[in-house]
Formats: structure tokens, sequence, C-alpha cells
């Protein structure tokens, strides 16, 4: 007759259940995965499909009590890392969403919004038009297998263990990269945002020229036109921008494990 202890099915419980913390943490925060028309029975249940996938290649898991004092603080840990890795991802593509709302905001389409179900808020049409389209660019660019590939290496770089202690440098470094909405976002719509510029200067010149006109009939539908022939321009460049933007996810995933490991 088999006989086993708690010590060995708490073992056998953990392989697979602290993976499966921290790739649900990941799934709940990163692009696509997190979007809120993704049903949570489908997140857990790529969670789990992925965490047995992934448990027989993973290093050796601690014994822990999962009701004791270092269980809790393993659960908070693997939450915290898989939150981390997928918020680093969604933090630089939301310059584009940024990017979006600059531009209409200049346009001035500010006024015109619309449900985004990525975010689950109201964001400007164009915003929700350039998201989805990096969203169906970064798909075809297999980012989401990227994305799996990280959190893998994260099982090496920061396996699972009851005396992990994370480094506030990873921390400082998480929240310092939010700058970089704002600078790629200016830099994604700087070449809209100067054709827009050239239009108000014009019209600016135009008023002293001709106060007789109505600047607000002809500069509206005037700066929606030349926005949207600007960014008839751009698009082409927009998979360049999307693979510029997955490298820097990926870099600053990589530096947040390293930096949570001490390295």
């Amino acid at each position: 007759m088999i006989s086993l202890s708690s010590l060995q099915i708490e073992h056998w419980i953990g392989s697979f259940f602290w993976p499966f913390v921290r790739i649900l943490a990941f799934l709940t925060t990163a692009p696509v995965f997190s979007a809120t028309q993704v049903p949570i029975r489908v997140r857990v249940g790529l969670a789990l499909l992925i965490s047995v996938a992934l448990a027989p290649a993973l290093p050796t898991m601690p014994p822990v009590d999962f009701f004791a004092g270092g269980g809790l603080w393993l659960l908070l840990e693997q939450i915290l890392i898989g939150t981390a890795i997928g918020f680093a991802v969604t933090l630089v593509f939301s310059a584009v969403q940024f990017a979006g709302s600059v531009i209409s905001l200049q346009m001035g389409l500010g006024f015109s919004t619309f449900f985004d179900p990525q975010t689950g808020v109201q964001i400007p049409t164009l915003s929700n038009f350039l998201n989805l389209l990096v969203l169906l660019l970064f798909l075809s660019l297999n980012g989401q297998l990227l994305l799996l590939v990280i959190l893998d290496r994260s099982f090496v770089i920061l396996p699972v263990s009851d005396q992990l202690t994370l480094h506030g440098e990873a921390w400082r470094t998480l929240v310092g990269a939010g700058g970089m909405i704002f600078s790629l976002g200016l830099a994604i719509a700087a070449p809209v945002l100067g054709a827009l510029l050239l239009v108000n200067v014009a019209l600016g010149v135009l008023s002293k020229l001709a106060p007789q006109l109505n600047l607000f009939v002809l500069g509206f539908p005037l700066l929606i036109a030349v926005g949207l022939i600007a960014l008839a321009l751009l698009a082409p460049a927009l998979q360049w921008i999307v693979g510029h933007l997955l490298h820097l996810s990926l870099q600053l995933s990589s530096q947040l494990l390293l930096q949570g490991a001490g390295r």
C-alpha cells in the first residue's frame, strides 16, 4: 500500500500551485490576456494549462506549509512577481494610447470617446483605434509567445524559494519606467503634432489677414483632414514602432527580474 506524508503531498501540490499563482498574476496584467472581454474562467484555465506544461521543467519547489507565515509570504511574492512582469509590458504599450489621446485633442476629436475593451474605460476614439491596431501588430509579431518566454525565464532568475527577498531597486525601476509613457507617447505622436502645429500657425496668420473668415468652420475640418492624412503616412512605420516597443518591454521585464534577484 502506498502511503504519502503530508509534507510529500504539500510538495507535490506546491510544484504546480506556485507557478500557477505567478502565471495567473501575469495573465491578469499582461496585454491581450488581461482584456476585459477575456472571461476569468478562460484566464484561470490558461494559467493552469501553462503551469502544468512548465512544472516538469522548473526548478524544485521548496516544501512550504500553505497555511504558515512562510506560505502566505511566498504566495504574495509570486503575485507581485507575475504582476510586475505583466505591468512592465502594459506600461510600455500604454504609450500608444497616450499618443492617440494627444493627437485626438489636437485634432479636435477629444470629445469623441469609445469604450476600450482592453482597459475597460472610456478613451478617445482615435486612441482606441491605434490601441487595437497595435495589439493586432503585436500578435502578428508573436509578442504573446515572447511574453511567455519571459515568464518561463522568470522561474530561472527568480525561482520559487522561501528565502527569496525582492530587492527594492526593481520596484524603483518599475515606477521610474512610468515616464516612458509620456516620452514614447510624444515621440510617436510628434509627426502628426508637427503637421497639426503648422495648420494652427497657418490659421493664426489667416485670421490676421482675413478677420472676417469663420475659423471655427474652416479650421475644424481642416485639422481633422490633415490629422488623418498624417496618420495615414505614419501607418507604414507602425510595424517598426510596435517591434521597438516590444523590444523595450522585454528589456524592461528582464531588467526587473535581474534587479529583483539582486544581480
